[in-house]
């Protein structure tokens, strides 16, 4: 799974037509994707046709609840693509969260409890970099940089890079850049030479794939709907099957130690001599237990010890076969975000799976 936060802190950079069209674009190619709208205008969620009266959970519930997730909030868009939307009460966040410690992890956090089924997770920044957005940068191992056809475009593109730089040095985590040309009509002269100064300043994290100029994108967000359901022969839907393409052949070359983190998490139970390892990472967690057909569902559960890396963890002697099982977390029961292994469960969710062979 690759996490992507599209995010520059000057607006009209064509963030939200990337974030939307490139999610279509992916899910076309056959990936399950995510598209998570981080902007308390709620652009993203407006270009699939949603206004706030048609959802009840947004994204503010992943910042301010531990109970509610990925899978209670989203919208399906299409088969393969998702949509948790967000709306002006977003806004609310950063103040909600003010005194709160590691609020800049909320997102992050949240997700890891989700069970995710996603080869791609796009998350939309607002035009800021305020706590929205560095939640979206921790939760992220790459990030793309959408730039237009201007001097003002080149300065956010450096600030940009400025925070990744202070995110790497204080919080210790990386996040691989890759700038977009956005919007670029190709004729005048100004613009290829700012097209040449791009290449020049950012020649391993330039894209090759443009996206052109074009009213289609504004005429595709007006009727809800990605520039490739409006009209798959234009130049726009060309130009995101490129991006998409792009996107997804770069995966091999994606070795970060953010990414590294994400699949160390996802690897699931761990058979071992001493027995089945479980590990939870719920760190702001009072209680976690773990419940199972092993143990016919108790309620009670059992008790995993919280290490000092704030992991928790449990170590079972299972008998060989399938088990199925969740986490009891402050009571709210979840599956294993570290395993991608679920089988569905007769409440309309899923349960973890292991396989003791």
């Amino acid at each position: 799974m690759r996490v992507v936060a599209l995010a520059n802190q000057k607006g009209g950079c064509g963030k939200t037509t990337t974030a939307t069209n490139l999610a279509a674009a992916l899910a076309q190619l056959g990936h399950k994707v995510l598209l998570l709208d981080n902007d308390p205008q709620g652009h993203a969620t407006l270009s699939f046709g949603f206004r706030e009266r048609d959802f009840t959970l947004s994204t503010y519930d992943l910042f301010l609840t531990t109970d509610i997730l990925v899978e209670d909030a989203f919208l399906e868009i299409e088969p393969g693509l998702h949509l948790v939307p967000a709306g002006v009460e977003l806004s609310a966040v950063e103040m909600a969260l003010a005194r709160e410690p590691e609020r800049d992890v909320r997102l992050r956090d949240n997700l890891r409890r989700s069970a995710l089924p996603y080869d791609y997770i796009l998350i939309d920044c607002p035009p800021s970099v305020g706590l929205l957005t560095f939640n979206a940068l921790l939760a992220s191992g790459e990030v793309i940089i959408p730039v237009d056809p201007s001097c003002y475009g080149l300065q956010a593109v450096r600030k940009m890079r400025e925070t990744l730089t202070m995110l790497r040095q204080k919080k210790g985590h990386d996040v691989v850049p890759r700038v977009l040309m956005s919007g670029f009509d190709t004729r005048p002269l100004f613009v290829r030479k700012i097209m040449e100064e791009l290449a020049e300043l950012y020649p391993d994290d330039l894209m090759e794939t443009i996206i052109h100029h074009t009213v289609r994108f504004r005429e595709a967000a007006g009727a809800g709907l990605p520039v490739a359901r409006l009209d798959p022969d234009s130049r726009g839907a060309h130009d995101f099957r490129m991006l998409a393409r792009e996107v997804a052949g770069k995966e091999s070359l994606v070795a970060v130690p953010a990414l590294d983190h994400w699949t160390a998490l996802l690897h699931g139970p761990q058979v071992t001599k001493a027995g089945v390892r479980f590990e939870a990472d719920f760190p702001r967690a009072r209680s976690v237990r773990l419940t199972g057909t092993f143990c016919n569902w108790s309620a009670k559960g059992l008790a995993l010890a919280k290490r000092e890396d704030g992991i928790w963890e449990a170590h079972l002697q299972l008998e060989n076969g399938r088990h199925q099982y969740r986490f009891i977390v402050d009571g709210a029961w979840l599956p294993d975000p570290h395993n991608t292994e679920t089988v569905a469960n007769e409440f309309g969710g899923a349960n973890s799976l292991l396989l003791v062979p």
